[in-house]
């Protein structure tokens, strides 16, 4: 059966077990923006000591429509369920108490089952997110120290390992832009496209992908770089932290030494005050 199907029929299973108070959409179906390659994100409304008996209700359902190929469960008071079937529909379904189920909007949520009203208790749209500092500080430390240890890959000709660490600062750069966002459902890593506005996208489709080629991976790196550390400056002086200046030209410094003219310093040191060049 099809997503819309599958759904349909849930309902109409858990309908009859009155200890769930409220089943509802969550993710991009629950926001109205699913397509045919969404999974489906469900939150259930359980008390915990009802929580084996709704774990064991939930594996029937599933395996009545297919069989179940992955199954992973995770959390205690919380508990969340991962499950895949044999013609790969997934499906995610939370567990939680009908306590719990505050702090969401209606606009991200779809009511199936709704016993109490709580749908209805629910403001329509959350304030705006905006950056967490002490993630933004995180990125930029780890990004820092990642690229710092380019040094150590190419002194070794660990090229292999070199081009992860070139996705590292790709991913870094990624999650930089999506705090920058300000929306406060930033969506799943799979809509990445659907959480960043047009012009990121356009420039992290732009960067390069290295071989394991010592050339091309230092000039991913750098060209990674010369985009992250301007705007994780400018995201830091907004945020109001302290910018690590004395790691970033210790880290520019010993790449220097590592590398020499392998780079184009040009433009790399991200603080204005530390100017632009070869430390």
């Amino acid at each position: 059966m099809d997503q819309g199907e599958f759904i349909g029929y849930v309902v109409s299973e858990m309908i009859h077990h009155t200890r769930m108070r409220g089943l509802f959409l969550g993710g991009s179906y629950g926001q109205g923006t699913a397509d045919s390659f969404s999974d489906i994100d469900l939150i259930a409304l359980v008390e915990p000591d009802a929580h084996e008996d709704m774990i064991a209700v939930w594996r029937g359902i599933l395996e009545s429509i297919a069989p179940i190929v992955f199954w992973n469960r995770r959390g205690q008071g919380k508990v969340l369920l991962n499950a895949i079937t044999a013609d790969w529909l997934r499906c995610d379904l939370s567990l939680m108490p009908p306590s719990a189920f505050a702090g969401r909007a209606r606009k991200s949520v779809k009511p199936l089952i709704d016993r109490d009203g709580l749908y209805e208790t629910l403001p329509e749209s959350l304030a705006e997110k905006g950056p967490d500092p002490d993630k933004v500080k995180f990125l930029i430390d780890e990004f820092i120290r990642v690229l710092g240890l380019l040094h150590v890959v190419i002194g070794r000709g660990e090229y292999l390992v070199a081009v992860t660490g070139a996705g590292i600062l790709r991913d870094h750069l990624t999650n930089l832009m999506l705090e920058e966002t300000a929306s406060a459902d930033r969506g799943g890593a799979l809509h990445l496209s659907k959480a960043l506005p047009p012009p990121d996208m356009a420039l992290l489709l732009s960067l390069p992908f290295p071989k394991p080629d010592r050339n091309e991976i230092i000039e991913a790196h750098f060209h990674i770089a010369r985009q992250f550390l301007p705007r994780a400056y400018g995201l830091a002086a907004r945020l109001g932290l302290p910018w690590p200046e004395s790691f970033e030209r210790a880290t520019l410094r010993k790449l220097g030494v590592a590398l020499g003219d392998s780079v184009d310093w040009q433009g790399l040191a991200a603080a204005p005050k530390a100017g632009g060049g070869h430390l």
